[in-house]
């Protein structure tokens, strides 16, 4: 490992006296050959890629086959992504049952699409122009362009607010989580899902982890770390989950084998389908059930 000569402060609470703990690189889609060192707060506990991409160039990281938008039929919408949609609403149903809602980071709008047609009054904000195109077309909802720190909604706009795995790829998340704090009504709720560092996926596999995601996610969350950065920011914490079915066992899986389009072969594919998959399922279960599952979400709520 070779650690920066000076990596400077905490990006999220400014603190000095980073630790290194790893290397790592672009494993799963091959953007870069560079590599990144993952560090880790002794303060806040949060780690962070460094050197960390400059804003402007983070597009380039973020390869086509990133979001997808290729076609999809009736039949693959309904046995492949409507259950983990379906999964999402499920946690989300437990707090709120109804009213206005932004999935922030939403990509082609399918849990927008799935909380409209559950009778949420749902909209999406998207990046990725791609994206933003297939989405509206192929799912029917609204999708805006843009981010969230330049967008014009008026504050109290919202009962929900959902990061999906949206806020490890943030430069600025402490900004991002004042200003989703601006527009949730009063009683409104935030669910953040993001990948687990605190798991055992992540300790067992480090740099060569699929979740881990050098250099598109910035930072690297604990449950711990993100429930007292939220309590700082003025939210309730007030549940938590590390169950998903789309992420958990994928990274298992992807740390082992290539996952991504691109890398993907016959062989690879055979054994994912044959013995892989089931096996990466049955130890992503018993990881949740022990509350160390390769992903998690936290829900919280804020009263203006």
């Amino acid at each position: 490992m070779h650690p920066l000569a000076d990596p400077g402060n905490c990006g999220i609470c400014g603190a000095a006296g980073l630790v290194p703990l790893f290397n790592a690189g672009d494993r799963n889609f091959h953007t870069t050959d560079q590599v990144f060192v993952v560090y880790r707060c002794p303060a806040c506990g949060i780690a962070q890629t460094l050197p960390m991409p400059a804003e402007d160039q983070l597009g380039r990281f973020y390869p086509p086959s990133y979001y997808p938008t290729g076609g999809f039929r009736p039949e693959y919408y309904r046995r492949r992504i409507l259950p983990a949609q379906q999964e999402k609403l499920d946690l989300l149903r437990r707090y709120r049952t109804s009213g206005s809602l932004l999935d922030v980071g939403c990509g082609a709008g399918f849990f927008v699409r799935a909380a409209s047609e559950a009778g949420f009054r749902a909209e999406g904000l998207e990046m990725s122009a791609e994206a933003v195109a297939f989405g509206s077309t192929q799912n029917g909802v609204r999708i805006t362009q843009g981010d969230l720190l330049h967008s014009t909604y008026a504050p109290g706009s919202f009962d929900v607010v959902t990061l999906w795995h949206v806020l490890e790829h943030l430069t600025r998340p402490v900004e991002t989580l004042r200003r989703v704090r601006t527009l949730l009504s009063g009683g409104g709720v935030l669910i953040t899902a993001l990948p687990n560092f605190d798991s055992l996926q992540a300790k067992v596999f480090r740099g060569r982890w699929y979740h881990l995601e050098v250099p598109r996610h910035l930072f690297h969350y604990t449950p711990r770390a993100l429930r007292r950065l939220l309590e700082a920011e003025g939210f309730t914490v007030v549940g938590e989950s590390h169950t998903s079915m789309e992420h958990n066992w994928a990274g298992i899986m992807g740390s082992m084998i290539p996952l991504s389009v691109p890398q993907s072969h016959l062989g690879g594919r055979l054994f994912r389908i044959a013995a892989g998959r089931p096996l990466a399922r049955a130890a992503a279960s018993l990881e949740a059930a022990l509350g160390r599952g390769g992903t998690f979400a936290l829900v919280s709520t804020h009263t203006r």
